[in-house]
């Protein structure tokens, strides 16, 4: 039985036996379900189920505070290794939920934000490395190429 209290918006004819849908469901516990209320009620904690998907221009999300976003994502940037092992061992991106854990439990929009902009930040850090390194390689052989055709002429001359 439904709480005295929740609105409910039928849609649909009540005469010659046909039933109406409910469409929208306002509990007063301030959930909403949009769609078929018969079928779905909102899960958890959460006051909104909107069924067949929501189409939007726009849609902020609210960070309760710093600790939630991936600025400290520099500070822990794995080893380039430890990355190919885990994609190796579990077939997808090191530190991010496999496709079946997502299909099983959804995600938060902004806990996978936040682990796609670590990602993204991991990814900067490495090319960074990899730039400093490529630029140091790049001296050594411009001194090794020196040094050869140093020896190369040293040689000409004896």
């Amino acid at each position: 039985m439904r709480n005295i209290l929740s609105f409910i918006l039928f849609v649909g004819a009540f005469l010659n036996s046909i039933s109406a849908q409910e469409i929208l469901l306002l509990k007063s516990s301030g959930k909403v379900v949009i769609g078929d209320t018969s079928q779905i009620m909102t899960p958890g904690d959460y006051n909104l189920y909107v069924q067949n998907g929501i189409l939007t221009e726009r849609v902020k999300v609210a960070l309760k505070s710093s600790a939630d976003w991936a600025d400290h994502a520099f500070e822990e940037t794995p080893k380039l290794r430890q990355v190919e092992e885990s994609i190796q061992n579990h077939k997808h991106l090191f530190e991010m939920p496999s496709a079946e854990t997502l299909v099983k439990n959804g995600y938060e929009l902004k806990e996978m934000d936040a682990r796609l902009l670590k990602q993204i930040e991991w990814l900067w850090q490495h090319v960074l490395i990899l730039s400093k390194q490529n630029e140091e390689m790049a001296l050594k052989i411009e001194d090794l190429q020196k040094e050869l055709k140093n020896k190369s002429s040293e040689d000409i001359q004896k």
